[in-house]
Order: structure tokens, then C-alpha cells, then sequence
């Protein structure tokens, strides 16, 4: 909590104002990094110009994004609400309004591109999305690993196979 306010630069008082507990300051930040993360990933998006271009490039957009400190925050605090019940309870109205902003992001990114059936992707987006994360974990603790290493390569390439084929479905 002190880390918290030094680096906002605001008193204590004020933190506890806004945030009376722990939990309460955990899911604020967590909200704000979901929003932070977004953001970026939508920026990030947006400067490629041609939509089909953009989905193929999505999970690079999406490693550039998700390994922002933003990004690592909020992974660690969906870590720990893996064994805080309270916290996963306090989180899921802000996951469930999330959740539902990234499948409409998933589902314009795919019309946008062109695909047939954009409905098709959304699964695939979260599938790419829950990777990224866990290869993101697997890197941090040494970016010089083979197997993950390439492990993100594979990734990065079933993508731009997947749009192709969803592509070609008519």
C-alpha cells in the first residue's frame, strides 16, 4: 500500500478514502490495469492499417501489450485469486464487464478483417490471449529458453495459419 501511494504521490489518507481496504485497492488496480492493458493493446492495433494485416499480427500486439508492467500487475493478481477466494469473489463483476469488452474486441478485429464467421475467432482470441499470459510467465523467469522460445514462435505462426483458414471459409 505504501509502494501504492509513493508512487501516485498521494497520503495515505487519501488511498484509504478512495480504497478502505486491501481488497478494495487490489481490484481498483486490477480494474485500472484491465483498462490500461486495453488501451494499449487497441493503440497498438490500430497502427497497423489494414485490418486482415492487424489480426495476423495480433499476437505480437498482444506480447507487446500484456508485457507492460500494467500487464504483469494484473497477471499476478489473477495468480492470487486463484487461492483467494475473497478476492476472486470481489473481482468477477469487474472480469465479467472486461471479459465481455474483449470477445466485442475479438469480434471486431475479425470482422473488420474480413472473415466470414468472426464469431469463430472469439474463442481462438481468448485461447491466444490465455498463452500469451502463461508464456509470458514462462519468459520472465528466463527469456533465454529454448522451449518457450520457441514456444512463442508456434504460437505466433498457428495464429497466422488459423486467420488464413478462417479466411478461406465461406
Amino acid at each position: 500500500v505504501e509502494h501504492v501511494m509513493a508512487e501516485a504521490g498521494l497520503s495515505r489518507g487519501s488511498v484509504l478514502h478512495q480504497f478502505p481496504t486491501r481488497l478494495e485497492l487490489t481490484v481498483g488496480t486490477a480494474e485500472a490495469a484491465m483498462r490500461v492493458v486495453m488501451a494499449d493493446t487497441e493503440e497498438r492495433a490500430a497502427a497497423v492499417a489494414d485490418p486482415f494485416e492487424r489480426l495476423l499480427h495480433y499476437p505480437t500486439i498482444m506480447w507487446e501489450t500484456h508485457t507492460d508492467s500494467h500487464a504483469l500487475a494484473l497477471t499476478d493478481i489473477l495468480l492470487a485469486a486463484r487461492w483467494n477466494t475473497e478476492l476472486a469473489q470481489a473481482l468477477l463483476p469487474v472480469t465479467s464487464a472486461i471479459e465481455l469488452q474483449v470477445s466485442d474486441e475479438f469480434l471486431n478485429l475479425a470482422s473488420a478483417a474480413g472473415l466470414p464467421d468472426p464469431a469463430a475467432y472469439v474463442p481462438h482470441g481468448w485461447l491466444l490471449l490465455a498463452s500469451t499470459r502463461g508464456l509470458i510467465i514462462e519468459y520472465k523467469l528466463d527469456p533465454t529458453r529454448p522451449m518457450i522460445l520457441e514456444a512463442i514462435a508456434t504460437m505466433k505462426v498457428e495464429h497466422q495459419r488459423l486467420c488464413e483458414r478462417l479466411r478461406a471459409q465461406k
